[in-house]
């Protein structure tokens, strides 16, 4: 997963990580462990999956989500 070796090259000790992933039929699947083990002291907090042919009409969904997470305020 280019992700996980993405992640695996910084430093996420104290940091918090929302996971967002497109994806065909496995929603998150193993996103949230395969993040939990290449961010190491980082907090896992709620992620989002979209599926791939949805991308192009996930932007209510994806606004919802980061409301939901305190990362998108009006």
């Amino acid at each position: 997963m280019i992700m996980t070796r993405f992640a695996e090259s910084f430093d996420f000790a104290g940091k918090t990580v929302h996971p967002l992933t497109t994806h065909a039929m496995s929603g998150l699947g193993n996103t949230e462990r395969d993040y939990a083990a290449s961010c190491p002291g980082a907090t896992l907090r709620e992620g989002l999956a979209v599926r791939g042919e949805e991308v192009t009409g996930a932007q209510p969904a994806v606004e919802a989500w980061l409301r939901r997470i305190g990362l998108l305020t009006r």
